[in-house]
C-alpha cells in the first residue's frame, strides 16, 4: 500500500517494529501496566524519529553537497571552457532530483517531526501519570499541535482518564525531580552546548569561505589595477597570461562563494539558532521548576504548568521545523 495512503496512526504501528531500531526508555524496570505502555509508546516514537531524522540529515546534506558541485561544475564549464564539465553537471542535476524523489517517498522530514512529537507527548504524559495526575496531555496541548498533527492526539487519547495501579511498586506519589526535572535540565543544558558549538563551526566555516571570497575579489582589483590597465595604465602582461590569471580568479572567488552556498542549504536548514535558543530556554525552565519544588514541593499545578511550557516548546519546535523539509535549490 502506498505510504500516502495509509493513515499516520497505522503507518506508526506497522514501523514502530523495525529491527533497526534502537530503543530508549524513561525508566527501567518499570512495573504498572499503564506506566509500561506509555513508556513503551514512547520509545517506539522517539526510535523512529531518531531514525528518520538521520536520514533527513543524510539526504539534506547529499541535496546540499550536490548543489555546490553543480554550481563549481557549472563555473569550471563556463569560465575554463572544460566542455567535459557540462556532462558533470547534468550528472549532479539528476542527483539532486534523484535525492529529492527519495526524500519524497520516504517522507522522512514529515515522520522524524511527528513522532518527535508524539514521543514528547507520550514522555509528558508518562510524568503525570507517575506523579498520580489523571489528566490528558491532550487536554494540555496547544491549538496548532492539534491542528497540525491531529492523529498524535487520537493517539495518545489512549490514555485519558485511566491511572496507575502499583502505587506502591512505581510510586505515583514519588518525586519526580529527578526522572523529569532534573534529567530535562541536564539534557537541554548539554544540548544546548553541542548546539552552540554546530552554529559556532559553521559560522567560521561560512565566514572563512566568505573571508577568501573578499580576498579573492581584492586581489583581483589588485591584478587589475597594477596589471590589467583598469585605469589606462599600460598592460604589464601578455593577453594570454592576463586571461589565464582572470580566469583562476574567477573560479577562485566562484568556489568560495559555492562553499557559502553550501552552508547556507545545509546548516540554514538545521535552524541552529532556533534549536539553540530552545534549548537555553527550557534548561532555565527547569532550573526555575527544580527551585520551586525543593522549596514548596511537588504541587499538582506546578507539574501541570510545567507539562504544559514543554507541550507548548514542542509544538513551537515543529512550527519551525516543518519549513525546512528537503528540496532542489539550483
Amino acid at each position: 500500500m502506498n505510504q500516502e495512503k495509509e493513515r499516520p496512526e497505522e503507518l506508526f504501528e506497522k514501523e514502530k517494529d523495525r529491527p533497526e531500531l534502537r530503543k530508549y526508555h524513561i525508566e527501567k524496570e518499570i512495573k504498572d501496566p499503564l506506566l509500561k505502555e506509555i513508556d513503551g509508546l514512547y520509545a517506539d516514537a522517539d526510535a523512529l524519529s531518531m531514525y528518520y531524522a538521520e536520514k533527513y540529515r543524510r539526504i539534506l546534506f547529499g541535496l546540499s553537497l550536490a548543489g555546490t558541485l553543480l554550481s563549481v561544475s557549472f563555473l569550471l564549464y563556463d569560465e575554463i571552457n572544460f566542455h567535459g564539465m557540462i556532462l558533470a553537471c547534468g550528472v549532479f542535476i539528476v542527483t539532486l532530483f534523484a535525492v529529492n524523489r527519495v526524500a519524497d517517498r520516504l517522507h522522512c522530514h514529515r515522520k522524524y517531526l511527528e513522532y518527535r512529537l508524539l514521543a514528547e507527548g507520550a514522555r509528558v504524559q508518562y510524568y503525570l501519570a507517575r506523579a498520580g495526575i489523571r489528566e490528558s496531555v491532550t487536554d494540555l496541548m496547544p491549538w496548532p499541535w492539534k491542528f497540525d498533527v491531529p492523529w498524535t492526539v487520537a493517539v495518545l487519547e489512549r490514555f485519558r482518564g485511566r491511572s496507575v495501579t502499583e502505587q506502591k511498586k512505581d510510586g505515583p506519589a514519588a518525586s519526580l525531580l529527578d526522572i523529569w526535572i532534573i534529567d530535562q535540565k541536564a539534557y537541554h543544558q548539554r544540548a544546548y552546548i553541542t548546539t552552540e558549538k554546530k552554529e559556532h563551526d559553521d559560522g567560521r566555516f561560512t565566514q572563512t569561505a566568505m573571508i577568501l571570497a573578499v580576498i579573492t575579489y581584492i586581489a583581483a582589483l589588485v591584478f587589475e589595477i597594477v596589471f590589467g590597465g583598469l585605469f589606462g595604465a599600460p598592460a604589464f602582461l601578455s593577453p594570454e597570461r592576463m586571461e589565464t590569471i582572470r580566469v583562476i580568479l574567477k573560479v577562485a572567488m566562484g568556489t568560495f562563494s559555492a562553499v557559502t552556498v553550501f552552508t547556507g542549504n545545509y546548516y540554514g536548514k538545521l535552524s541552529l539558532e532556533d534549536v539553540e535558543q530552545d534549548h537555553r530556554r527550557m534548561a532555565a525552565l527547569y532550573e526555575k521548576a527544580e527551585k520551586e519544588i525543593r522549596k514548596e514541593g511537588e504541587s499538582e499545578e506546578l507539574l501541570l504548568n510545567l507539562a504544559r511550557e514543554e507541550l507548548n516548546e514542542n509544538s513551537s519546535w515543529y512550527a519551525y521545523q516543518k519549513k525546512n523539509r528537503p528540496e532542489v535549490n539550483i
